[in-house]
């Protein structure tokens, strides 16, 4: 496995514990960012840890379950598009975006050796609506031969009814978000915005995301 996809494992995984529940979010205080961030990402290492690939899917599955607002996250990378959608072809879109997110992070191979592995806070920023806590990832050791020791990965936190949530990644000043939606977009230009339409090429995707997902995990 090279350094460009572990990076690709990084961002899908912590991709399904996105939520954009802003209506009536708030910040979060530096200290609990802190506390929140730590046993979350000990959590995520403690998974990929795992020997037992069925395990390892099921608390991962089991966190974006409990830490995603799957509604919101839809609309945020679908933007504009939300409205031009009936209530019926809304819920059958969050529906299978939700099945998409679950599906996709298991088509990268999550099985390395997490010997190394591991994070340390670098900052953490609190605004109005967000505190962002900057963090180096030290990655495994069987990539040092690469010369890849560590990437810096920026987490945007909110808190709702005294719930963290994870609201953006940015990588390399490109935020995960905004990534999706350029993405979504396109695929709906191409079919020259008809919804009906992106629906049925979006329920091929996932489709056939989930076979290939089912397909490794028979595999291992």
């Amino acid at each position: 496995m090279n350094s460009k996809s572990l990076l690709k494992i990084f961002i899908s995984i912590f991709c399904f514990l996105l939520s954009v529940s802003l209506a009536y979010a708030d910040s979060v205080n530096k200290n609990d960012a802190v506390s929140w961030i730590n046993a979350t990402g000990h959590k995520l290492i403690d998974a990929l840890s795992s020997s037992d690939i069925l395990s390892k899917y099921e608390t991962l599955d089991k966190m974006f379950k409990e830490d995603v607002d799957t509604q919101y996250m839809a609309r945020f990378v679908i933007g504009k598009y939300w409205k031009a959608m009936d209530s019926f072809q809304q819920k059958q879109y969050v529906d299978l975006f939700s099945r998409y997110a679950l599906s996709v992070y298991k088509n990268y191979p999550i099985n390395f050796d997490t010997k190394g592995l591991d994070f340390e806070i670098l900052s953490v920023k609190q605004n109005q609506k967000f505190t962002d806590v900057t963090c180096s990832v030290q990655l495994p050791e069987q990539f040092e031969s690469e010369n890849l020791k560590s990437i810096n990965v920026k987490f945007k936190l909110t808190q709702n009814n005294q719930k963290i949530k994870i609201v953006d990644l940015i990588f390399e000043q490109s935020s995960l978000l905004s990534t999706y939606r350029t993405r979504f977009y396109t695929m709906i230009t191409d079919l020259d915005e008809e919804m009906s339409w992106f629906l049925e090429d979006f329920a091929d995707l996932v489709v056939s995301a989930e076979k290939t997902a089912q397909e490794k995990a028979d595999n291992y």
